[in-house]
């Protein structure tokens, strides 16, 4: 089973509509997670003209409609898999002083998947988003899969995912788009 996977789609702060190239990457796919920073409701209307089944968890960066629809995260059940969805920003909102010293983009990373592995207990991988940077390892007996951003943010190249599933085994894989 192969299910497509994408966060921080940014809509219409970043860029004015999903990637163009996000339809090859998720040609024949039946199922999409969206980890969040899905910003309207109209992306997600359109990634479920894409396929048949779209799940998705809010992020900080969704309005109030998009956060009075959807979980903050949830666990999603396929092929014998339990996957944790998550978006990973902090509980509470950083005061400015802390924004504006961030330390770093492999601080940040480091932080969101020590509060994802956090989240969950029981699954086989943490889908997550947030850090807008790609990163698929295996934590414990976990994949932590970030899909990373799939609008041009953060000097990183726009990029989706795709999990792969059977009876024994899952994997991740990131297409840059």
């Amino acid at each position: 089973m192969k299910i497509g996977v994408i966060a921080d789609t940014h809509i219409p702060q970043a860029q004015p509509a999903l990637p163009a190239g996000l339809g090859r990457a998720f040609a024949g796919l039946d199922i999409i997670l969206h980890a969040g920073d899905v910003c309207t409701l109209d992306v997600l209307r359109e990634l479920q003209n894409t396929c048949t089944i779209t799940m998705a968890v809010y992020g900080e960066g969704d309005d109030a409609e998009v956060q009075r629809f959807l979980e903050p995260q949830r666990v999603v059940q396929f092929a014998g898999s339990r996957i944790g969805l998550i978006h990973g920003h902090p509980a509470e909102p950083q005061p400015w002083w802390r924004r504006l010293l961030r330390l770093g983009p492999a601080r940040d990373e480091e932080a969101t998947q020590q509060r994802v592995l956090a989240a969950f207990e029981g699954v086989s991988c943490i889908v997550y988003g947030h850090t807008h940077r790609p990163y698929a390892r295996m934590h414990g007996g976990v994949l932590l899969f970030n899909p990373g951003s799939a609008a041009p943010l953060d000097g990183q190249r726009p990029s989706v995912g795709i999990l792969e599933i059977d009876a024994h085994t899952i994997a991740g894989r990131i297409v840059y788009l």
